[in-house]
Parts: structure tokens; sequence; C-alpha cells
């Protein structure tokens, strides 16, 4: 398919062009050759360009969020037609400029050039692909030298340097075979694209577009014109019920609602509070969950886009055209179209995951990133995000789990200072020689760590206070609420507490590093209802709350920061009590224990972006369990009644063998464990005298 862009052209007889084409470094006068980024070009046309010829001083890329509001709300710099989103442009400094207004990328471009005085086209560009939102920047400096190039019709030509070049005497046109451009190529709608401050004083006009948004209106833009434009909308416009405008049922020409829409000036998109949203003629103004919500893989609501378009071709709050008094009406016409074009992967922009703006700091709200009404799977969607699924094997931390089995009794006598009434563990944790203890005793709350190289304990620190930047200024923190739980993977330790934070420490230094969860109960982006354990596993971190199974990426973690939560099942009891969680490394399986005498079981391989993370089975339980933990395969679970300790059935929960009594040691209060270097460090939560064992497992006959 060919696009074509033509300039306005002033004739100058005898013309003779063309020019060393390059992207950082230009010809010397004295030389017969050009390169570009450092690779030799013979001055024989067409210029490859790859991705790898893409820096800082070629590529910029419009509408990122560092972008001044300035330059986007600027349509002599920032709006395009929806016809022609892939521009193309000669400077007064002989610089070629593309402008992509696309947030998919766009491959296999070819750029041909028409000068006057040259009876055909000739290849002057390939590009291997064209960037979203790219702008590129080619220049063209005065041509000292002739050049080689080949026409449509196969002829070799000689272009003749020329200084005098301007843009009034080019044109280009744009070849691509990537089944993305055509689809871009069928756009018939003649809609001009701006982005607008509007109103200062006027309430609803108060919150001003930010770039996210901007992105966001270029993906509807495209969306929304393709769609009207396509073939099966026409056809589903002449198939549906009758259209009014007005209460008196008077039904609307389609024919002429077609050429209105196809021929409309455009839209100057906009940001709406107070209102969902504001349009009539060019104007049309949205709240950002209208931004948000339109695509399939997303909340799939699109009503406020085609309501305020219809306000945008004239219609009022009668009839069907916006509030459908009259019956099903436009909005459910292009609600059901639209929602098919997405699902058919035949929208422009199909998918949020082209752009992720969920995830984007670049907004107002903090909402979480919502369950998708539908799931769509898509290989060129996998390539830009890793796929649907967020687990990612290499971020797995093995390590810290090999060493001799040990044995040992660790209490108070081995915390400097401490008292039975100061040291009370809770949980633990073993990465190499290294053990990390939970503390909850009242006013004492802490972590403490100790090794044990060379088979002896040794006290080596405790977290009990830590530092946090806030806005610029150091504040000292402490564990809000009664810690639960403690694991360390890839560096970090992770420490779960009823504040309903996890905090997050370097491992190297004990330093604090962030935290998930933001102190208030709740189910927000930020928030954890409490936080009781916590595991690491392929590049989720899950924290069992005491509602849901919280999952968190590892990947998106930064100092300082509250990452957003990714995933959040479904509300599972709220119980008093103790909450355990553990995987099984042999079936990937993950098991969290419940209050209520019950074990729930979660599939990883399930999980999707954006679905509700809900437990595939549940295993009724004996007693009421703590905490569990898996060896070789084999399921092990501490709980209250008569069987404390116990080896249970994976995939039924029944009790295997009841292991309360371990060589010369009862276990007679034990709640969390774990299970590392083939050994059982288990808390035993006894009143006189609350300690951690290390039972080797070869004991566990």
């Amino acid at each position: 398919m060919i696009y074509r862009q033509t300039m306005k052209r002033n004739f100058y007889t005898g013309l003779l062009a063309l020019f060393c084409v390059f992207l950082t470094v230009g010809c010397q006068d004295d030389e017969t050759i050009c390169y570009v980024n450092g690779d030799f070009f013979n001055q024989e046309l067409p210029l490859v360009i790859t991705e790898a010829d893409y820096n800082t001083d070629n590529t910029y890329y419009m509408l990122n969020d560092d972008e001044s509001p300035d330059v986007y709300f600027d349509s002599g710099q920032r709006s395009f037609n929806v016809s022609e989103p892939l521009q193309i442009e000669m400077g007064d400094d002989h610089d070629l400029r593309l402008r992509f207004y696309s947030p998919r990328a766009l491959r296999n471009v070819t750029v041909w050039a028409k000068i006057d005085g040259y009876d055909e086209e000739f290849r002057m560009m390939d590009i291997s692909k064209v960037m979203p939102f790219q702008q590129l920047t080619v220049r063209i400096p005065f041509a000292v030298k002739n050049l080689t190039a080949y026409t449509r019709s196969g002829k070799k030509i000689r272009i003749m340097a020329n200084p005098y070049l301007t843009r009034e005497n080019i044109s280009f046109s744009i070849e691509s075979d990537d089944p993305y451009w055509k689809r871009l190529q069928s756009i018939r709608c003649k809609w001009r694209i701006a982005f607008g401050r509007y109103s200062d004083t006027q309430p609803s006009w108060r919150y001003k577009m930010k770039a996210s948004h901007t992105r966001e209106a270029v993906a509807i833009a495209l969306n929304m014109s393709y769609m009207f434009s396509s073939d099966k909308f026409e056809k589903a416009l002449r198939e549906f019920g009758p259209l009014h405008s007005n209460g008196d049922r008077k039904e609307i020409d389609k024919d002429a609602l077609l050429r209105n829409v196809l021929n409309h000036r455009g839209l100057v998109f906009g940001y709406t509070t107070g209102v969902m949203g504001l349009g009539g003629g060019t104007t049309f103004g949205m709240h950002e969950v209208c931004y948000l919500e339109h695509y399939a893989d997303d909340k799939s609501i699109t009503e406020t886009i085609f309501h305020e378009f219809a306000h945008c071709l004239g219609y009022g709050h009668d009839g069907n055209m916006t509030y459908e008094q009259t019956g099903p009406g436009w909005i459910t016409l292009c609600h059901n179209m639209y929602v098919d074009l997405s699902l058919s992967k035949e929208l422009p922009v199909y998918s949020r995951r082209f752009m992720h703006t969920r995830k984007s700091r670049n907004r107002y709200f903090d909402d979480i990133y919502v369950p998708s009404q539908y799931v769509i799977e898509d290989p060129e969607l996998d390539a830009l995000d890793g796929g649907l699924s967020p687990f990612h094997d290499d971020m797995s931390d093995r390590g810290g789990d090999d060493g001799k089995p040990v044995a040992f009794r660790l209490d108070y006598d081995d915390v400097p200072l401490a008292t039975p009434a100061t040291f009370r563990p809770k949980d633990v944790y073993v990465y190499g020689d290294t053990v990390y203890v939970v503390n909850d005793a009242d006013n004492n709350y802490s972590v403490e760590i100790f090794s044990i190289a060379s088979g002896r304990k040794k006290h080596i620190g405790s977290i009990r206070q830590w530092a946090r930047d806030e806005a610029g200024t150091e504040i000292t923190e402490t564990f809000t609420g009664r810690p639960n739980g403690v694991t360390r993977a890839n560096g970090k330790i992770y420490v779960t507490h009823e504040g309903s934070r996890t905090e997050i420490f370097n491992a190297s230094d004990h330093k604090f590093f962030t935290h998930v969860g933001n102190g208030k109960w709740g189910t927000g982006a930020y928030q954890t209802v409490h936080a009781f354990d916590v595991i690491a596993d392929k590049g989720l971190v899950f924290i069992r709350d005491k509602r849901s199974l919280v999952g968190v990426e590892e990947r998106i973690l930064e100092a300082g920061k509250a990452p957003v939560i990714y995933t959040r099942s479904p509300n599972m009891g709220e119980a008093g009590g103790t909450y355990g969680l553990a995987v099984d490394r042999h079936t990937g399986l993950i098991y969290s224990t419940h209050p209520s005498r019950r074990i729930d079981i979660f599939i990883p391989a399930d999980l999707r972006e954006g679905i509700s993370f809900k437990h595939a089975n549940q295993l009724a339980y004996k007693n009421r369990p703590y905490a569990l933990d898996f060896h070789e395969g084999r399921m092990f679970v501490s709980s209250d009644g008569e069987e404390k300790f116990c080896e249970a059935d994976p995939e039924t929960g029944d009790i295997i063998r009841d292991y309360t009594i371990i060589g010369d040691i009862t276990l007679r209060s034990p709640e969390k464990f774990c299970i590392r270097r083939n050994t059982l460090f288990m808390v035993d939560r006894t009143s006189d005298g609350p300690c951690v064992y290390a039972i080797p497992m070869g004991e566990l006959k």
C-alpha cells in the first residue's frame, strides 16, 4: 500500500537536486562518500536505517511523560490527521522529519521521494522499524556531491547536487508490507486530532490532560476512525434498528449520518473532572477512566466515548444517539462493533497492553490494574510486555538452600540484652548461613539476624528501626504493627506486619529499600489488609493478608517507591489467627493456610495480568493450620490440636504422619517454620521459653 504526502510545489526551471543523506555525520567537500553513524554510505540510495541507528541525536519520542504541556497543547507541534498518522516533511535546514502518531510500531517502511524536474519517484530510504510515537530526524545538508538512485520503474538515475532545494519542491510517499499499515491506510475519516487545555475557570476543565492521556487519545482516535471507515461498521449500521435524534422517533438518515461521521472536522481531546465527558463540535473531553477502560481487555466500557462523539455530530440527549431514550441506539451499536473489532484484533490499537497506561505514574488516580473483561493473547503483545503471565523463571532465587543440615536451639540467650519478655520468635527464614527471626514481643518488634557459619550461632544484627526519605525529609520508622513473616530473595529481605505494610530491606546492609502497602488497611492499588506471610517465586512477591493473596512484581521494585499491586485474589474470608504461605517447587502450586481449618491452593500458571487470582482448590485440615512448607515433594503443616506438626497429603490434606515428637524434642506450641538446607527450622512459642529449633530433616523418618 502507498501513502502519499504532497507539498505545494513551485517549479524552478532546470532545478537539479539531491543531497547526501545522513543521521549524525555528513560528507566533507573533498570526499566522495558519506557515512551514517560510523557506517560508510557510498552515495547510492536508498539509505538503510535500522533500530541500531537510533540515538538521542536523531530520535525523540513524542507525548512522553516529561514532555511539556506547552508542547503537546500546541497544535502546531502536536496534531495529526487520522488518515495520515505518519507525517513526513522537510525543514528549512534540509532535515527530513518523520513523526509517527501511533502506540504501535511499523515495520519495513520505504520512503519514496519526488523532486520537481525529475520524471519519477526514487527510492530514498528504507526503515526497518518506525517506533511508536517516534520523531526521527534525518539531516539533509546542501548537496555537494551527485548521488545515484533507483526509480519505481527500476531505472538507475543520477541526481545532481543543488543547494536550492526547498520543501515546496519535494514530496514523499510511503510503502510498507506491515499489516498494521494496511489498517491505517483504510481509514477514510478526515479528522484532525489535537489536544486542548480548555478553560481555566470552568470547573469541569480545571484539570488538564497529562501526557499519558494524550497517548491514549491517539489510540482512541485511530480506533474510532478505523471502525467508522470499515465495511463491517457500515453493514452493522444499516442492519441496526432505527436511530432517532429526538423523542418524536423520526428516523435518522443513516447514509447521511455516515457521511457526517467520515467528514467530521476533527477532535480536540481534553480532560474533564466532575463529569465523565463534554463534547460538541470539535470539543472532546473525557475523564481519566474513559481514556483507560475502552479496551476489550480492560473494562470494555465505551459509553462516554460514543456519547460525546454523538454530541460532536450535533445530537442532543433526546432520541437514542446519546442516552438511548427511545431504545438501543448509537452507543450500543458502536460499543458492540468496537468490542468485536478489538477481540478480532482488527482495531489499530486493540489491547491496553500496547501502552499499559494503568501502570503509568503520570496520571491523576492510582487505581489498581483492573481485571480484564476479555483476555487477548497475542505474540506481538507478548514481545512488548513478556506475556500475560507475570512469572519469569530467571528471576527465581534458588540460592541459599545448600549447606549441611544443622541442629541447635536458639532463644533469648542468643540475643544481646534480651529477656524472655523481649524476645518471642514468630517466624524464621534461613538463607545460606544467615538466619532471620521475626520477634513480635510486645514493644520490642524486630528482626534478629544470626550467622550459623561453622556450625556456631552468632547474633550479627537487628532490624528495629530505619530511616526513610519522604519528600526530601528523613524520617525514622519502626514496625507499626505486630510482625508476622519473613523471607529473602534476590538480595532483599521482606518482613510482613499488621500495620498493613510489608517492609523491604537490602540483604547486604539491612538498610530500608521500600515497602508494599501504604500502612492503611484497604484494597486499593497500594494497600493490603494487614500482612501476615510472604514468599517470592519466579519474579512475583506474594503476600498473604487478612483477606486475600496479593502479588507484586519484583522487577518494578524501586528504592523509596511503593509498588502498585499486580494481582489480588477475591476475599477468602477474614479470621483471627496466623496465616501461612508456601510454594511447592515440584508442582509450582502455592498453598496458603486459613484459620478456618483449611488450606487454599493457587495455580500460578493460570495467573494472567489483570485477572483476579482465584484459588483452584481447598483442602480441609483436621486442625487449625498455622504454617506449611515443602521438602522434596512432601508437605508439612503446623497446627493446633493434638497433632501439632505433621506431614500431610498435598492433594487431600489428610494427615500422613504426626511429628509432634521428633527425637528428644516435643513441640508444644509450634507455629511458623521453614525447611532449608535439609533442616527444619521451627518456631515453638511456649509460654515459658519461646525458641527456634533447628532439626535435621533426616530425623523426620
